[in-house]
């Protein structure tokens, strides 16, 4: 089957030096397949966008030569399909609505490893006169897979989530269901993306196989972090990227991936750092690492 990788940013702030090596461990993995690489915008949540930052996220991309194969799709667009899938998972009974609130299940809900998790109280009263979610069924589900790089990994669901949302109670799709469905719809055979991503795909893959769908080869690379051991990212004060500095971070960025760039490259466009980086990306030299911090990397 041809490689299809993507990067699906949600549009909550510019991209960081986090979120764009990131974004470039995907690209070179596909490139080095002679795979297709795709780029969504993860738009589903309103109240967390920032206006103008999926323009800013692509001109990111642009400015450091991350070519894209296809038209860039946005999530805002497929809110129907979303809708549709959940109201069939309904119908099949492997899904159900729940309307507790958040007090209910500040209250009741027990915590596990991806947060709160839950019981099912829904799952056999009556639908009250209020909004509801849709969560689709959790029963003793082991879901099990070898990541490319993280190695093999093995999960319960129903200690890890309990039943887990895939609408929310605003009719806007859970992130879980819009991400699979995407990954379906468009032929997705590889994800390359943050160590922290690891943990939901095992929902991924549970959701992937109540849809009748393929599950796609995942490597999930070790996140940047900043001196406090924090992820970089809009909550912990990470930066936006200078696009007019795409020479010299693009070779920072291939450090962060265990890649050094020869030094006649230093200061070349970043396609030209690309194109070299490719045949020289090895994701097994981040084997073992989890996070990274600057001072890990250029002497």
């Amino acid at each position: 089957m041809p490689y299809v990788g993507r990067f699906a940013p949600s549009p909550t702030g510019p991209l960081h030096i986090g979120s764009l090596t990131a974004a470039l461990a995907s690209y070179l993995h596909a490139r080095q397949a002679h795979g297709q690489w795709l780029v969504r915008i993860e738009d589903i949540d309103p109240p967390r966008e920032v206006p103008g930052a999926a323009d800013r996220i692509l001109a990111t991309l642009e400015a450091f030569d991350l070519e894209w194969d296809q038209t860039v799709h946005y999530q805002s667009g497929r809110l129907a399909c979303y809708a549709a899938v959940a109201q069939s998972l309904l119908r099949d009974g492997q899904a159900f609505h729940c309307s507790c609130t958040r007090s209910e299940l500040r209250k009741t809900s027990g915590v596990g490893e991806l947060g709160a998790w839950y019981p099912g109280f829904c799952r056999t009263r009556p639908t009250h006169d209020r909004a509801t979610a849709i969560r689709l069924r959790v029963d003793q589900c082991e879901v099990n897979f070898v990541d490319g790089l993280q190695g093999p990994q093995s999960h319960n669901l129903s200690t890890l989530t309990g039943d887990y949302v895939i609408m929310r109670k605003n009719a806007l799709p859970a992130y879980h269901l819009a991400t699979v469905l995407d990954d379906l719809e468009f032929g997705v055979t590889h994800v390359v993306r943050g160590i922290d991503l690891l943990l939901p795909t095992a929902v991924h893959i549970h959701l992937q196989r109540a849809l009748g769908g393929t599950t796609p080869k995942y490597l999930h690379v070790p996140i940047l972090v900043n001196g406090a051991g924090q992820k970089l990212s809009k909550q912990t004060g990470a930066t936006a990227v200078n696009d007019g500095a795409a020479p010299s971070i693009a070779v920072t960025l291939l450090a962060y991936l265990g890649v050094r760039a020869p030094r006649e490259l230093f200061g070349a466009r970043p396609k030209e750092l690309w194109n070299w980086a490719v045949e020289a990306w090895e994701p097994a030299s981040l084997a073992g690492q989890a996070q990274l911090s600057e001072d890990q990397i250029m002497d």
